[in-house]
């Protein structure tokens, strides 16, 4: 009969062996033997089988590490291993599995089930006959027991040092930061892990693009890697047209210099694609120097963290969005009145303390009552939408806009004198007065506000809200006055 396969059988069962070994002989195996743990990985180490059939319970070295060891190596990640117990425990077929055994037989077996589990195995040796063949080139035959724990040695390293950059990063995922913030720990984690000057995160949904400098590096380095960041992305859930319109948000912009160009590093790029619920919600990427230790340690090590990133960053987005919702309107997406009076009460104490001044518009779109009766609820809607995003337009970064109630806004300008506010609040008039607003049931609508202007400090103002009082006071001004004005009081 031909040589169907070599088999290696470890059991240190006399009787076990035994009988296993005339089966696989009598069905056409040609079969070697391993009385321990350790004999087990020198001779699958050296001889290079078809196929191991592997005992649970070992002296020296537990089948479980044999298993392991075996498959976490590139020599032998190919080989077939079939764990053979006496147990009939759940736990015993757990580990069997999570060592990354191919099949799970118990003691007592009927000679036709193992044949069948090692010919299905078998089946299959076409899937990885290069690799075995490559791997029987290299393998050396004097293998010792020293190798072998040597190999034991850098294998238990090697997980001690996943299982510490798994916990260190997998411990953010329950931390309560901004979402920058959040990102920044994660950037700094992977610092610690290997070498790389520059980092990237684009969110598809949001349209956001982060950049974070690791290193002092230039501009152009920063820019450089959100455009790869961004070109990653488009293999997977964006479409790219949208580019112009991505916001690029520079995270440590302290980090960034400008080296001559001579010293300008040369760049390699390793991404990663986070999945959330079966879609890809946003696209990592690290930039790094292009040499050998790079390319081999940072794509094992973001593959290592894959799920751990994608769960930092899935809850970041949700805690940042529950905070957002928490403190904005949810019409208009601005400032909501709870959250204005709390950013209010922080710059009135601000001003107090340093005696600085600040401005306070109170605005009212006219007759909207009018425009909801007429032209619908939903119609008004949309006006208050359009109204919020305009204004956010009139304004500079530093100033507040708020939703105070109903049809009225809120603005508060910091650093701003009461001239200036008018200035504002007359910018604002204008726009709104010139704004083509949308039409209704195909006809023009015409839409204006009135404002209130107050400043302090003032002489009348002993708490904050007497400046509210006298905003409103101006805003009722503006109203008698005959609307779409600005009305201000010192």
């Amino acid at each position: 009969m031909a040589e169907k396969g070599h088999v290696l059988l470890a059991d240190d069962n006399k009787l076990v062996v035994k009988v296993t070994g005339s089966i696989l002989e009598e069905a056409g195996y040609r079969v070697d033997v391993a009385w321990d743990g350790l004999e087990a990985a020198i001779k699958a180490f050296s001889l290079m089988p078809d196929l191991l059939i592997l005992d649970v319970e070992m002296p020296k070295i537990k089948g479980y590490q044999v298993c392991r060891l075996l498959k976490e190596d590139p020599l032998t990640s190919w080989l077939p291993i079939i764990m053979l117990t006496g147990r009939e425990h759940q736990s015993d077929m757990f580990w069997g599995i999570k060592a990354g055994a191919d099949a799970y037989i118990t003691k007592g077996f009927k000679p036709e089930h193992l044949l069948e589990k090692v010919e299905e195995l078998f089946s299959r040796a076409d899937e990885y006959r290069e690799l075995k063949e490559l791997s029987r080139k290299r393998c050396r035959k004097d293998v010792t027991e020293g190798y072998v724990i040597d190999k034991i040695t850098d294998l238990l390293d090697r997980k001690l040092f996943e299982t510490t950059i798994l916990n260190d990063i997998a411990s953010l995922s329950g931390s309560l930061q901004d979402f920058t913030d959040t990102l920044v720990s994660v950037f700094e984690n992977l610092d610690q892990i290997f070498t790389y000057f520059a980092g990237g995160l684009f969110l598809v949904e949001e349209g956001e693009l982060y950049l974070y400098a690791n290193k002092p590096v230039s501009r152009g380095i920063l820019e450089e890697t959100g455009e790869e960041t961004l070109r990653a992305a488009t293999g997977y859930a964006w479409s790219g047209e949208n580019a112009p319109l991505v916001e690029c948000i520079f995270i440590n912009e302290e980090m960034l210099s400008e080296p001559p160009p001579e010293k300008q590093p040369e760049l390699a790029y390793v991404h990663l694609p986070l999945t959330s619920h079966n879609k890809v919600m946003g696209v990592f990427l690290v930039a790094g120097p292009s040499t050998p230790a790079f390319r081999r340690d940072a794509p094992s090590i973001l593959n290592l963290v894959r799920n751990e990133l994608t769960m930092i960053v899935d809850n970041a987005r949700l805690y940042e969005e529950a905070k957002r919702m928490a403190i904005t309107d949810g019409l208009t997406r601005i400032y909501n009145h709870r959250f204005f009076q709390e950013l209010f009460e922080k710059e009135y104490k601000r001003a107090v303390r340093y005696n600085t001044t600040f401005s306070l518009i109170m605005m009212d779109i006219d007759f909207f009552k009018r425009i909801n009766d007429t032209h619908g609820h939903l119609y008004g809607d949309e006006i208050l939408r359009e109204m919020a995003g305009l204004v956010k337009g009139c304004l500079r970064t530093m100033d507040i806009l708020a939703r105070y109630g109903g049809e009225e806004f809120a603005i508060l300008l910091p650093e701003t004198d009461l001239e200036d506010a008018v200035l504002t609040a007359e910018r604002i008039r204008m726009a709104v007065e010139n704004h083509d607003f949308p039409l209704s049931r195909g006809k023009r609508v015409t839409v204006t506000v009135s404002q209130g202007v107050t400043s302090f400090p003032a002489p009348d103002v002993r708490e904050r809200s007497d400046i509210v009082a006298k905003a409103d006071a101006a805003l009722y001004e503006a109203k008698e006055a005959g609307r779409n004005c600005v009305r201000c009081r010192a």
